[in-house]
């Protein structure tokens, strides 16, 4: 049986309850809806959702509409999160006020189901197609696995997250091992193949969503692992170096084994010295490259 493709998503941040009822009625599953009673409420519900669209009434008790938009556009995770005011206030300095801010359309209450449904429908049209083509710009286009801006935007993300949320942030840097010579003996067309093999094997081995395989660069691959402590993103890294040397792919001037094999370094937040995101990068590559002077084809996790 195929897999239902998963649906966008809508938060209604409004302090009147029906509101989220009517919307429930109105799209009867077609979306999954999610509402929040107060801007603040809605802003950490943003956060964590990270909706397709946002329905923000301009009057509410606690922050106002405009004051809710503001620090949802001051938020890298809401900051470009469309937002739609639904609103009783039609004056027009009020639709130009919304504007300003950065909402993308007005919806006048009473609600008109028909009218509501049809303009929802086409802000998450507009925001699925928008979201295809930031994704055919993240994608390394030999390989098919996200590309160094993908990576360098999930990396920030999700260390934001892991510090603020107090979960550990793991990271792998792997490059494959003598892959110079390896072009030289058997062609860059081999090498190409290559590196298509070694990236699916790595994403075979990345079974959760929210993990992330990147091409960082020529033969290097990075893998980011987003709660996950040290302990595990080594046994992970075994795994994977293990998986590629079954390949078996032949490489007669490989000065490990005759095989394409792969070094890989691993660094996790849980190391009191890493505060920054380039101290967690830097970390990885040390280890990296402490792993290829000790011989290749092997995980290091210290600089000892």
């Amino acid at each position: 049986m195929n897999a239902m493709p998963d649906l966008q998503s809508v938060l209604i941040i409004d302090d009147d309850p029906v509101v989220a009822d009517i919307l429930e009625t109105i799209f009867d599953g077609e979306v999954r809806i999610s509402s929040a009673l107060s801007g603040r409420e809605g802003i950490e519900a943003a956060r964590a959702e990270a909706p397709d669209l946002i329905l923000l009434d301009v009057r509410m008790r606690d922050m106002d509409g405009y004051e809710t938009l503001k620090q949802l556009k001051q938020i890298t995770e809401t900051a470009d999160v469309p937002v739609v005011f639904l609103t009783a206030k039609t004056q027009t300095e009020d639709e130009y006020m919304g504007l300003e801010l950065g909402a993308f359309d007005y919806i006048s209450k009473p609600i008109i189901p028909q009218i509501v449904k049809v303009r929802i429908h086409n802000h998450l049209l507009l925001k699925q197609q928008r979201d295809q083509l930031a994704n055919m710009s993240m994608i390394d286009g030999l390989t098919g696995i996200a590309n160094r801006r993908r990576f360098d935007d999930y990396l920030d993300q999700e260390f934001r997250r892991g510090a603020r949320n107090h979960y550990p942030v793991s990271l792998l840097m792997l490059d494959i091992d003598d892959f110079k010579p390896f072009n030289d003996t058997y062609g860059h067309q081999s090498g190409d193949d290559c590196l298509q093999r070694i990236a699916a094997e790595i994403q075979t081995h990345s079974r959760r969503p929210s993990d992330l395989v990147a091409r960082y660069g020529g033969e290097e691959f990075a893998l980011i692992l987003p709660d996950t402590p040290l302990d595990a993103a080594i046994m992970l890294a075994e795994n994977i170096r293990a998986g590629i040397e079954a390949l078996a792919i032949t490489h007669e001037g490989a000065r490990a084994v005759p095989f394409v094999t792969i070094s890989i370094g691993v660094a996790s937040t849980e190391d009191a010295t890493i505060a920054i995101i380039d101290d967690l990068i830097e970390a990885a590559d040390k280890r990296l490259y402490r792993a290829k002077e000790s011989g290749r084809n092997r995980v290091c996790d210290t600089l000892e």
